[in-house]
């Protein structure tokens, strides 16, 4: 019985992957699936990689400056 439910899996499986190795069906997927998933993961993340940016930036010129006006006090 065990041996009959993984031959089963196991066909299944290769089917599975025989059917997404299809150039048109992985055209499918990238078309409807992968690139709307990427465009609104982007579309939300966008604001904070922003804001990351201009922190990192601020962050930056803050240490710069207080690295100059060390030097300057000596």
């Amino acid at each position: 019985m065990n041996n009959l439910k993984e031959k089963f899996t196991n066909e299944i499986i290769d089917i599975i992957i025989e059917e997404i190795s299809k150039k048109e069906i992985k055209d499918k997927i990238n078309t409807h699936i992968v690139e709307p998933s990427m465009t609104t993961i982007f579309e939300r993340l966008y604001p904070y990689i922003i804001i990351t940016s201009i922190i990192f930036i601020l962050i930056f010129f803050m240490a710069v400056t207080i690295i100059y006006l060390l030097i300057i006090k000596k």
